[in-house]
């Protein structure tokens, strides 16, 4: 054990909170004491978790940067761990907990679409980098970042106590996740097979907390994984290793590097087609035993490999190792990684909506404080200056700006052509 205290900075899950009606940050199925402070006080003598999503929704953005720069200061940990979601943390805080000392890492997700335009532009800022995306490490590296590959964030710390002699399966097939791209074609072929198949998620009609989902997959006789993000990009998913820590059959949509962490065939199954994916699932299904044999196979391999307490492991015993080795000195190329005017009105976009959020839900004075940040990132957000004046308004009028502003980005958003319009201009206006 590591004589040593930690913190960590990470989600939760909000989604009944009454912000949440407004801001959509607030959805998600993390749970920053399963996949972090559970396993991390095994390695750990003393670990805090600071849950910022739920202090944004008692003490603003703002609030948050201010408390967790006290927090470190007050106890001085050797490692400060951020759960990175969006633009809850600001450049400025990084760099006040680093001149406490504190080692700064950065835990990204998604890194297969998000490191060009999110993650890379953070490493000037940050100790360590640690991501699930295999291509994304060099990427990391040439632009003088520390980097540490590690199983995808999303994985269940504790692993299920599994009795295999005495298996309750309640569902044939079935799918956990957001409903987009070709996953309803997948489903919709299932179903014209006349095969039993039931969905949750975004977009499917049912959400499902943490524990439903985990109880899901054990009580599946088939858990199917689509390896694709919503910008088509393949990926390993987190969904596989939750699947086989739950003691389930997994049966996913082949990504280049899955062989790296399963034996296919023999620890999960894989498909390539909508009708390679029809006849595995037939096949299994009438294969009791084979099909319980991988499961079993692939939960045993989880549970030596892949619970929370393995990758914290690994992730900082190399860092352990490093730091002696190289020193704390950050990033070498700092001034090449300017966060660009179209990074910095992401980050006005998510004050903004914080903004609106707290206004509509009548937080007096944090609103404020949401839309001053919104504009310091980028003082030409016309809806952030517009908000400031309506702001003042009865609240049918905010929510009715508030409806209007989020129509017109949704709609507007996905539009090819005036989404490349629109960055076009802002890297002419702002030479980026």
């Amino acid at each position: 054990m590591i004589n040593e205290t930690v913190i960590i900075l990470a989600p939760s899950d909000y989604h009944e909170h009454r912000l949440s009606k407004y801001i959509s940050y607030l959805e998600t199925t993390f749970q920053g004491s399963l996949y972090f402070y559970k396993p991390l006080q095994e390695i750990f003598s003393r670990v805090l978790l600071y849950d910022f999503t739920k202090r944004m929704t008692e003490i603003g953005v703002k609030g948050v940067n201010e408390e967790v720069i006290d927090l470190v200061k007050k106890e001085q940990p050797k490692y400060a761990i951020w759960i990175s979601k969006q633009y809850e943390f600001q450049e400025s805080t990084f760099e006040s907990i680093r001149k406490e000392g504190t080692i700064v890492v950065g835990w990204f997700s998604d890194d297969e679409v998000r490191f060009d335009d999110y993650s890379k532009w953070w490493i000037p800022y940050l100790d360590y980098c640690v991501t699930g995306a295999i291509e994304a490490v060099p990427k990391y590296r040439e632009l003088g970042a520390r980097v540490i590959l590690a199983v995808p964030l999303f994985v269940g710390s504790i692993p299920i106590d599994c009795d295999w002699s005495n298996i309750e399966e309640r569902y044939d097939v079935s799918f956990v996740g957001c409903k987009y791209l070709e996953r309803g074609q997948y489903v919709n072929e299932i179903k014209n097979r006349n095969i039993p198949i039931h969905v949750f998620g975004e977009g499917w009609g049912r959400y499902v907390s943490f524990a439903e989902m985990i109880d899901i997959y054990g009580a599946s006789k088939i858990n199917l994984n689509f390896s694709k993000t919503a910008y088509n990009q393949p990926q390993i998913k987190g969904r596989p290793f939750e699947v086989c820590l739950a003691g389930g059959f997994l049966l996913t949509e082949y990504v280049p590097g899955i062989e790296n962490y399963f034996d296919i065939d023999k620890e999960i199954v894989c498909f390539h087609d909508a009708d390679e994916m029809i006849d595995k699932i037939i096949y299994y299904l009438n294969h009791e035993e084979e099909r319980r044999a991988i499961a079993q196979a692939g939960w045993k391999r989880a549970t030596a490999e892949y619970t929370s307490f393995h990758v914290f492991s690994r992730v900082f015993d190399e860092m352990e190792k490093d730091i002696p080795a190289k020193g704390r000195e950050g990033s070498p190329h700092p001034q090449q990684l300017k966060m660009p005017m179209p990074m910095r009105q992401d980050f006005s976009n998510f004050h903004l909506y914080w903004a609106a959020g707290l206004s509509l839900a009548n937080y007096k004075g944090l609103w404020k404080d949401a839309l001053a940040l919104s504009i310091s990132y980028n003082p030409f957000n016309i809806w952030a200056r517009l908000y400031y004046i309506v702001g003042f308004s009865p609240l049918f009028m905010r929510r009715a700006l508030f409806r209007l502003y989020r129509a017109l980005r949704y709609r507007l958003n996905p539009i090819p052509y005036l989404r490349k319009m629109k960055q076009s201009l802002t890297k002419r206006l702002f030479h980026t």
